[in-house]
């Protein structure tokens, strides 16, 4: 009985250390309607969609000396200010409202938190980064370099050919 109190005692010690150890840090940007968007870091995007025009494009205060962020005319470059030790990961929250492009580089994670309101999305994707999008538009993917993608279209209604 005592043997298997302090095995539980050291399971649980174990699963807080290891849950504390790692915190995921989480930013937020607001792309406005930026229409294209380059993620350039190993981290972890969520696309969310901002519903009216809104042209202002900001970071939390708090993302400010932890990301990069390049604006140039219509297009916006993102990528961590600092390297990121092995399974640290930053997640960073990303309001949209006019996206047709992202380029996705370096091992980085998209997805998609709601479904993007674009007529159409080019999708540009390098190395082992992945991308999972809900738009109610046309996606198209295309890789980088001699990197391999993988294609899915998933829908609940069955696709038909025009």
């Amino acid at each position: 009985m005592k043997q298997k109190f302090i095995l539980s005692i050291l399971a649980v010690a174990f699963g807080v250390l290891s849950a504390s150890a790692n915190p995921e840090e989480k930013l937020a940007v607001n792309a406005g309607n930026t229409e294209n968007i380059t993620i350039s870091s190993d981290m972890n995007v969520v696309l969310i969609p901002l519903h009216g025009n809104n042209e202002m494009i900001s970071l939390e205060p708090k993302a400010s000396g932890k990301l990069n962020m390049r604006v140039s005319g219509n297009k916006l470059n993102l990528s961590l200010a600092r390297s990121i030790s092995g399974k640290e990961k930053t997640t960073v929250y990303v309001y949209v409202s006019n996206l047709k492009t992202i380029t996705v580089e370096s091992n980085s994670q998209v997805k998609t938190l709601g479904v993007l309101n674009a007529p159409r999305i080019n999708v540009y994707v390098d190395g082992n980064s992945t991308v999972h999008l809900r738009s109610n538009g046309q996606i198209n993917a295309y890789s980088i370099g001699d990197s391999e993608i993988n294609v899915k279209y998933l829908s609940d209604n069955p696709l038909v050919k025009r």
